[in-house]
């Protein structure tokens, strides 16, 4: 052998052990995992994935939501009517119905009057909101195209405002109706009419309806022009009923 060979054949040599020594996915860590590198790979460079999945720790669980709140019958009727949160809201906090268990039972069902007539006086209450505090629930909630998550933003605002409204409708028996021209259901749509088109100038409105055995409306107003009584006919439609309830909002409304 000539020096000229023996001396390329020993570059050779040292060429081959410098590439063995590279360890595809090695790491200073012990115990880590080495990849291979996958076929097709001719340099041998394939180190991987960029990135550890299923480690198999809690990190790993899927996230979710926020807990759906815990609704009444017919509130729940309303929050899937709706679609919002401030909506059945409106109903488990700002409203009361004192109604006999047949009565209650028929309320929520889908296609039942009170849940359409919900979606009116929601609106009027909303309305009412608005004006009384600047505040726009609806906005609020959807902001974010999130209402799941942005409802945590608008819980504490209406829990602030339930110092200054509230509506209870209380109607007499074991039963009712719950179809569309239900006096007590066309009383409580018409009074949410009219507290929005006459807000109260103190700011504040407490309404209580009493639906019962009687001929004809009463309404009796406090000094402060913020709780109303209200007493109507549960059988027999009195004559003029409109204007008797509404009458007495208009004396007490602010200027708009």
């Amino acid at each position: 052998m000539t020096i000229t060979s023996a001396l390329l054949l020993s570059l050779m040599s040292s060429a081959c052990v410098a590439r063995g020594g590279f360890q595809v996915g090695s790491s200073s860590t012990a115990g880590a995992a080495v990849a291979s590198a996958p076929a097709g790979d001719p340099d041998g460079a394939y180190a991987g994935p960029s990135e550890v999945t299923g480690s198999g720790t809690s990190a790993d669980a899927p996230v979710t939501g926020p807990a759906e709140p815990s609704w009444d019958d017919f509130a729940f009727a309303v929050r899937e009517r709706t679609g919002t949160y401030y909506g059945p809201w409106i109903i488990s906090k700002l409203t009361t119905f004192k109604v006999g268990k047949a009565c209650w039972a028929k309320m929520s069902s889908a296609d039942a009057a009170p849940v359409n007539t919900a979606g009116y006086y929601i609106r009027n209450v909303h309305e009412l909101a608005k004006l009384t505090t600047g505040e726009d629930w609806d906005r609020i909630e959807n902001q974010h195209g999130d209402r799941a998550k942005d409802r945590r933003l608008v819980e504490p605002l209406m829990d602030r405002f339930a110092s200054q409204f509230h509506m209870t409708i209380a109607v007499e028996g074991d039963d009712c109706s719950v179809e569309r021209d239900a006096l007590w259901i066309s009383y409580w749509y018409q009074i949410a009419e009219t507290f929005a088109a006459y807000p109260p100038l103190s700011g504040k409105l407490f309404v209580t309806l009493n639906v019962t055995n009687t001929r004809d409306v009463t309404v009796e107003v406090d000094d402060t022009g913020s709780h109303f009584t209200i007493t109507a006919p549960r059988d027999i439609e009195a004559k003029g009923w409109h204007e008797k309830m509404e009458k007495p909002f208009r004396k007490v409304a602010r200027k708009l």
